[in-house]
C-alpha cells in the first residue's frame, strides 16, 4: 500500500512493463501503512483477509496470488486469527484456586454478529472465486481461515455435538476453549469448505468422529446439527 502525496488521477494495477516502472519513478510513493491502519490489520482476523481481499480483487485481477500469499506469510490457516490479547478479558479464580485471565464470552446476539461477517467475507470470496480459478486449487488456507474463525463464533465455545459427554474444563494458555474445528465431510476427500459442513468438537467427540467405530453415525448427526446452526444463526443475524 502506498501513500501519493498530492497525485490527482487514476492509480494503476499493481502489475506491468516499464511504463509501469516509469510511473513509479515519477510519483515516488511513500510505503506503509498509518499506525491506526496498522495495528487494526495486526489485531484483527477479519480485518486482514478483508484487506487481502480487496488488493487481490483490485490490484491482483488475473494473477496468481498465492506466492505472493507465501512470501507475506499469509497464505496458512492462522491470516483469520486475531492477535494474542485482543479480546476483552475477565479475571476469573480456577479449580486451583488462581486468578486467571479469560476472554469474555460473546453473547448470543455478538456471536450471531461475528459469524456473519465471517460468512460474507466466505460468500464474497465463493464469488470472485479467485484463488481456485486462477491456480487450479481446492485447498485455500485463506478460506479455511475463514471458515474456521466462523465456526469457532458459532459454537461460543461448546462442543457442536449434540451428543457430547462434556468437554474438558481447562483452556487454552490464551484462554480459549479447547476445540477442534473439523471438516464433517473430510476436506482431502471432496468436503466442502464451508462453516454448514464443518462443526467445531471438543477432543473426545473429535477422536470419536476421527476413527471411533460410531463415525459414521456422528457424522450424520454433525451435518444435521451443523446445518441448523448455519441457518439459525443466520437468521438471527438477518433478524
Amino acid at each position: 500500500m502506498w501513500t501519493l502525496e498530492g497525485h490527482v488521477g487514476e492509480v494503476p494495477t499493481a502489475h506491468g512493463d516499464s511504463a509501469l516502472r516509469n510511473w513509479f519513478a515519477e510519483q515516488r510513493p511513500v510505503g506503509g501503512l498509518a499506525e491506526p491502519f496498522h495495528d487494526l490489520l495486526h489485531r484483527s482476523g477479519h480485518s486482514r483477509v478483508s484487506v487481502i481481499e480487496a488488493l487481490l480483487t483490485t490490484y491482483f485481477a488475473g494473477l496468481d496470488p498465492v506466492p505472493l500469499l507465501e512470501d507475506t506469510g499469509l497464505y496458512d490457516e492462522g491470516v483469520a486469527d486475531d492477535a494474542a490479547g485482543s479480546r476483552a478479558q475477565e479475571t476469573v479464580v480456577d479449580a486451583a484456586g488462581s486468578r486467571v485471565h479469560e476472554p469474555v464470552a460473546d453473547s448470543a446476539v455478538t456471536a450471531a454478529a461475528q459469524y456473519e461477517k465471517w460468512c460474507r467475507l466466505l460468500d464474497d470470496r465463493a464469488e470472485t472465486g479467485e484463488v481456485r480459478r486462477r491456480t487450479g486449487r481446492r485447498n485455500d488456507p485463506v478460506r479455511s481461515a475463514v471458515a474456521r474463525r466462523a465456526v469457532l463464533a458459532r459454537s461460543r465455545g461448546a462442543c457442536e455435538n449434540p451428543a457430547c459427554g462434556g468437554r474438558p474444563a481447562d483452556v487454552t494458555d490464551a484462554g480459549e476453549p479447547i476445540l477442534e474445528v473439523d471438516h464433517i465431510m473430510d476436506l482431502a476427500k471432496g468436503g466442502p469448505d464451508h462453516p454448514s459442513r464443518m462443526a467445531a468438537l471438543c477432543p473426545n467427540c473429535h477422536a470419536v468422529k476421527t476413527r471411533g467405530r460410531s463415525r459414521e453415525t456422528l457424522r450424520a448427526t454433525l451435518l444435521e446439527a451443523a446445518l441448523a446452526a448455519h441457518l439459525r444463526m443466520r437468521g438471527a443475524a438477518d433478524g
